[in-house]
């Protein structure tokens, strides 16, 4: 029988601790918003510290030590992840909406409002709010692109860089960011197999810090079978470990569940081998070919369904010089697959494209064979120092991902403006917070600042860089941002606020190193 104690935690001093989490959250991402911020120092399980302006590097490292704090503040951290993953930027600005729309909720649950009411009302805000969004958007330039870059890097070289690599790969190919021990930056074309799929399992990957697998001289396993059991994989393991050594890294392509994942994780644990799985971005009849395409790409035999795991051979692996892995995207570089192989399957795709019928046909076949002939830009960042390297790496990765929103989706007033204008009712504070904060850090009066904004002509605000005294055309000033940006801000912002405000008992370990029963 357990005799695990818990805690049970409801009323005031619920909502006292989790609102204490959400304040801790947001003092770290508020020091180190906007041009007049300054950096967050975190200190590393291992190496240096990091200097950090990065949003979400920054709250990610806020981990607490009452259980409840802990909770609403990990709940503020899902929403600047969310934010990262999704377009790369907008994660402190996510993290200071959430705590304002927080306090402005709890308000009204205090004044006597239900709390499902107000978590309806929050969400009916969000819908009206990024219709307004689209209202005021319009579609970006080249020139307009350069703008977003060089804002998003905070260096007009580096932004006249990733617009360049951008013109030359196109928005859906890859753009890799590394350090080089070295200073300065530059750009190189790869070779390069690219998919809108990343890691299935973080736990399952060689960097989580970073949250993500780079891979060198990377061993390939594609399997269109689901391996379920340990039956399914050990044996593959056994022959792979075997034949590359122990603690070796290996990639698999496909899909491992229950059992088989479990032994996985344990083999990673025992570090007999370091594995990072990949989902597969199509499904149906097109899985095969897919899978097909990476192996002739790579060199390598896709495991089939009905095999069986004793019938594996190394040989069947693919490998390639280098395999990037992240949460949204896995990049294959110079796989080992012969020249001759590729074009010739490359060939196959033109012909079939060109008798393909349907407008979602050739959407795939144009997809994969993108994927078979591209190419990937890698960006090498360098500095004097390790921690400025590692600073400069996330303000580029933030940059391009941030660049690509605007392409796809278009731009509007930057500066924090575009929330400050929203009309919001009930959270009309917490949607000029963003704005006041960005004021604030630039050291100018936040009040005396909204007024103007307020009276001021649309696509008008203020260059923090300089002053607050007159609003600037902000589309000449080249101070935007993408309106996908804004509006996953507001997406998961209420979101996550939502379910905070409808929290209302919380149950904790007394124990906190108990993971389980």
């Amino acid at each position: 029988m357990s005799k695990i104690s818990r805690d049970v935690w409801y009323d005031k001093e619920l909502e006292e601790k989790l609102m204490a989490g959400v304040s801790k959250v947001y003092r770290v991402a508020k020091a180190a918003y906007g041009p007049g911020a300054g950096n967050a120092s975190l200190e590393l399980n291992y190496g240096d510290p990091l200097s950090s302006r990065d949003g979400v590097t920054n709250v990610r490292k806020v981990y607490l030590e009452d259980a409840v704090e802990n909770m609403g503040a990990r709940y503020i951290v899902q929403a600047s992840e969310k934010s990262n993953k999704l377009v790369g930027d907008g994660t402190t600005a996510v993290v200071i909406l959430s705590y304002h729309l927080y306090k402005e909720a709890m308000k009204l649950i205090g004044a006597g409002h239900n709390r499902m009411v107000v978590s309806r009302k929050l969400k009916k805000v969000a819908t009206e709010v990024i219709q307004q969004i689209d209202d005021i958007k319009i579609e970006t330039t080249p020139e307009l692109t350069r703008f977003v870059a060089k804002v998003s890097a905070s260096d007009e070289a580096i932004g006249n860089m990733i617009a360049d690599v951008m013109e030359r790969v196109g928005l859906e190919s890859n753009i890799i960011v590394e350090e080089f021990d070295g200073i300065g930056s530059y750009d190189e074309e790869v070779d390069g197999f690219y998919f809108r799929k990343g890691f299935t399992n973080e736990y399952l990957i060689n960097n989580l810090t970073n949250l993500e697998s780079k891979i060198d001289e990377a061993d390939i396993f594609i399997t269109e079978k689901t391996l379920t059991t340990a039956s399914d994989i050990a044996p593959i393991l056994e022959k792979i470990i075997q034949a590359g050594g122990k603690g070796s890294d290996l990639v698999i392509i496909g899909e491992v569940v229950d059992e088989a994942l479990a032994t996985l994780a344990l083999n990673k644990v025992n570090k007999n081998i370091f594995p990072t799985l990949v989902d597969v971005p199509v499904y149906g009849p097109l899985r095969s070919l897919f899978l097909e395409d990476i192996a002739v790409y790579t060199n390598g035999t896709v495991f089939p369904t009905g095999a069986n795991a004793k019938s594996f051979t190394v040989n069947m692996l693919g490998s390639a010089e280098k395999v990037v892995i992240n949460s949204y995207s896995t990049t294959i570089m110079k796989g080992e697959g012969a020249e001759e192989d590729i074009l010739m399957r490359a060939e196959d795709l033109r012909i079939q494209l060109e008798e393909a019928e349907s407008l979602v046909d050739k959407e795939e076949i144009k997809k994969r064979l993108s994927a078979l002939t591209g190419k990937v830009a890698i960006i090498k960042v360098g500095a004097p120092t390790q921690v400025e390297r590692g600073e400069v790496q996330l303000r580029v990765e933030d940059a391009i991902a941030s660049t690509q929103a605007a392409i796809r989706d278009g731009i509007v007033p930057g500066g924090g403006t575009t929330l400050a204008r929203m009309n919001t009712a009930d959270f009309q504070e917490a949607f000029e917070a963003p704005f006041k904060t960005l004021v604030e850090n630039a050291g100018f009066n936040p009040e005396g600042a909204l007024y103007e904004l307020m009276n001021s002509k649309p696509w008008h605000g203020f260059d923090l860089r300089k002053d607050a005294s007159k609003p600037v055309d902000l589309l000449k000033a080249g101070i935007i941002d993408p309106a996908e940006v804004v509006k996953e801000t507001v997406r998961n912002a209420v979101s996550v606020v939502s379910t905070l405000v409808t929290t209302s008992v919380a149950i904790t370990y007394r124990d906190r190193e108990m993971k389980s029963d």
